[in-house]
């Protein structure tokens, strides 16, 4: 029966807990290190270049009572620890790229070295060091550590692995303390506000009473339980403050497109071939993309084969942490704390904004790795024939080949125009990969091939979302003032949804830029019979008139308009 190895408090001990600890985050920087003079890409453009309520930390107050995301974008996400650490670094560096880089390389490595630490509670040093080490050059690892928004992952990482380790050096001595308590609340507390996976690290800690390392004692449920009240009410108060600044959207983002219309049992279906990925990136991440468009994973209707390997591998994983328990404690954990990991993503509870997203498998491959670990363990010490030297080999080449993945897709992010670009080869499929690259080819100037990206990203994308690409076409027309192309977008993003009252004051913009007076009224007519802004579009209505019986030419009226904040994704 494969047991816990205490570390120890030896000096010998001491000293090698220190040497693996440096070598792991010795590793784990010169894995991320080929992207440390990336600039911003992706995400960060929005979140962190072009949202000026980040630019100061003065803005503190403003920065906690608002949304992550800034206007336009959708408004039902809320990190303010995450916001200020971004905030904090930009005000650092004046928005110099290269400390956010340097903070998200330190996260990163912390929390190499804290895997190991945990680790150890259930496994030998050796093994630890493994885990930790394949931790540190995996793959999947890159999006969260490439990219500043990436940095709410790799701090509820961080914390949960604290977390974990202050509860076991708590437990070790009994039961937790007044002040064993507090501190845990306060690190979950942070955790909670720096990302909504935060919220279930107790459930993680829990795994702990199911599943304990050597030195702690088996104890009823009522002698340490009380300290859950405590994370209780800590999730109280960051469900409370989300209530607040998002006004009643508590349960997330708006749902990904192959969700929508999905009940439980849709999602379920549609995301049972999603375990497939999950076990390919955690395993094997030879393939990486930024995006799993609806197109490459789509809604399921019925179940078939991929639903069936999913529901194998859920059921195979289940039973192996329940054979585990005893005999393998570190494969239990692991494959437990991976499930209450992914819990959060795999939709059953509520429908989220993705279905699969690489940076939200971080959490997860700290549970995988420890399975992984106990397993191998247990086989080498089951099998007599096993070399234990062949495994080491076998760690060695799997880390220099992880390594090497690792800092070559690092240079992915180097900048938005060569990630679009390398997005679009990565996934074809994806309508928001097309968009971007058209974007990036109209910055270039080849508006020929733009144009023929965006005719891409429209056929890609899935019934009622093409609105998106549309109003980004239009703005590219607009900036390059061509109302007519303009116009003729914004009408189709319209008919698909009618709602969109920035939409229809760009659209009515557009009409009187052309001189096509009677069209512009009757949009603006649409738009106060749906509730639009009175006053605008009232006074707009009263130009366009106006402009129609002076006969007014065509590109002699021009109006502003002033997006307000709409709900749609990234």
């Amino acid at each position: 029966m494969t047991r816990a190895h205490p570390t120890g408090s030896g000096p010998d001990s001491k000293d090698r807990l220190l040497v693996h600890a440096a070598a792991v985050a010795g590793v784990a920087l010169l894995a991320s290190w080929a992207g440390i003079f990336n600039q911003f890409a992706f995400d960060d453009v929005h979140l962190i270049q072009g949202n000026t309520r980040l630019h100061a930390l003065a803005n503190w107050w403003e920065i906690v009572a608002s949304p992550f995301w800034p206007p336009p974008f959708s408004q039902d996400l809320y990190r303010p620890v995450t916001s200020l650490l971004l905030a904090l670094q930009y005000g650092i560096g004046g928005g110099d790229p290269i400390v956010f880089r340097l903070v998200s390389y330190g996260l990163y490595a912390a929390t190499a070295v804290a895997v190991l630490v945990l680790a150890r509670l259930w496994l030998t040093p050796g093994t630890s060091l493994a885990v930790a080490l394949l931790f540190a050059v995996h793959p999947v690892h890159v999006e969260a550590v490439a990219l500043g928004a990436g940095q709410s992952e790799l701090m509820v990482a961080l914390l949960a692995v604290l977390m974990a380790l202050r509860y076991v050096r708590a437990r070790r001595l009994g039961v937790l303390t007044g002040r064993d308590t507090a501190v845990l609340a306060g690190l979950y507390l942070v955790a909670a506000l720096a990302k909504e996976q935060g919220l279930l690290v107790p459930g993680l800690l829990l795994l702990i009473e199911a599943v304990p390392p050597s030195g702690v004692a088996s104890l009823p449920w009522r002698r340490w339980a009380p300290p859950y009240l405590a994370f209780a009410a800590a999730g109280a108060v960051v469900l409370l403050a989300r209530t607040a600044v998002l006004g009643g959207e508590v349960t997330g983002t708006f749902p990904a497109e192959a969700l929508v219309g999905l009940g439980v049992a849709g999602r379920a279906l549609t995301m049972l071939p999603v375990v497939i990925e999950w076990g390919r990136l955690l395993t094997w991440p030879l393939h990486l993309q930024a995006d799993y468009s609806p197109q490459e994973i789509v809604s399921a209707t019925g179940f078939g084969v991929g639903q069936a390997i999913g529901m194998l591998l859920l059921v195979g994983a289940a039973v192996a942490a329940w054979w585990g328990r005893r005999r393998v404690p570190a494969l239990a954990f692991g494959l437990g704390w991976c499930a209450v990991a992914l819990l959060p993503v795999s939709n059953l509870l509520l429908p989220t904004g993705i279905v699969l997203a690489e940076r939200t498998l971080f959490l997860p491959s700290v549970g995988f790795l420890l399975a992984a670990g106990g397993a191998s363990a247990w086989i080498v010490a089951a099998r007599a024939g096993t070399s234990a030297g062949a495994l080491r080999w076998m760690i060695g080449l799997l880390v220099i080949a992880g390594g090497v993945r690792s800092a070559e897709r690092h240079r992915i992010w180097r900048n938005e125009a060569f990630f679009s670009v390398r997005t679009v080869q990565d996934a074809p499929l994806s309508y928001r990969a097309q968009r971007a690259y058209g974007e990036v080819l109209f910055g270039l100037g080849q508006d020929s091939l733009a144009l023929a990206a965006y005719r891409r990203a429209l056929d890609l994308a899935p019934t009622g979302h093409g609105w998106r690409v549309r109003n980004d076409l239009a703005r590219r027309f607009r900036v390059m003032q061509m109302a007519g192309a303009e116009a003729a977008q914004l009408a189709a993003s319209l008919a698909e949804r009618p709602d969109q009252e920035d939409t229809r004051g760009y659209l009515v913009a557009a009409l009187l830029v052309l001189g096509r007076y009677k069209e512009a009224m009757a949009q603006a007519d649409s738009a106060l019979a749906r509730g639009g802004n009175p006053a605008a579009f009232q006074r707009i209505r009263v130009l366009a008139d106006s402009a129609d019986r002076a006969r007014a030419p065509a590109g002699s009226v021009r109006v502003g308009v002033t997006a307000a904040p709409i709900r749609h994704g990234r």
